[in-house]
């Protein structure tokens, strides 16, 4: 037995993860839609959370989009600010529990990745 394994086994990369909501706050789906595309066939549990990511950051572009267009009719003056903020949160407590290693679905996510 490797003594330099420190990865758990459930299945689950947390490093991959990790990462892959890193790059959500830089590239928002591509970068975790990339990394899915490529893990979705590996582990079950990895692949589940990085479909969550992927998920997530189309989801939430889809958010400040409608948001930001909104502007036009003032609402988005306010709305667009909150998503965005709410998007870079729900990312930073996606980064904490990846490395806790724990998975986590960002709150109002729609499974458009199946």
């Amino acid at each position: 037995m490797n003594e330099f394994n420190n990865e758990p086994k459930t299945g689950f990369d947390s490093t991959l993860v990790l990462v892959s909501y890193i790059l959500s706050l830089f590239t928002a789906v591509v970068g975790p839609l990339l990394i899915w595309a490529l893990k979705k066939d590996d582990e079950p549990l990895t692949a589940d959370a990085l479909r969550h990511i992927a998920n997530f950051g189309l989801s939430y572009t889809i958010y400040m989009f409608i948001a930001w267009l909104s502007t036009i009719i003032l609402i988005g003056i306010v709305l667009a600010p909150a998503v965005t903020i709410a998007f870079y949160i729900f990312a930073i407590i996606g980064i904490v529990k990846a490395i806790n290693g724990e998975a986590y679905k960002p709150p109002f996510t729609i499974d458009i990745f199946k």
